[in-house]
């Protein structure tokens, strides 16, 4: 009968790289979710202008 004292390391993937990996997640997407959602904003209201300046011009070349 042997004893061991040391502990036992498994090789596999360890519950906290897991967790560590899902704070990461959730980090990542809490700052990318408004720079998203401010970028959608921005190209919506310049597609606005652009279409704006587009059908303002349009008459006056005629």
């Amino acid at each position: 009968m042997s004893t061991q004292l040391e502990p036992h390391k498994s090789s596999g993937t360890s519950i906290w790289k897991v967790v560590l990996i899902v704070i990461a997640v959730l980090i990542g997407l809490s700052i990318i979710g408004p720079l998203l959602k401010a970028a959608f904003w921005l190209v919506l209201i310049g597609l606005a202008i652009v279409g704006a300046g587009a059908l303002f011009f349009s008459g006056k070349k005629s």
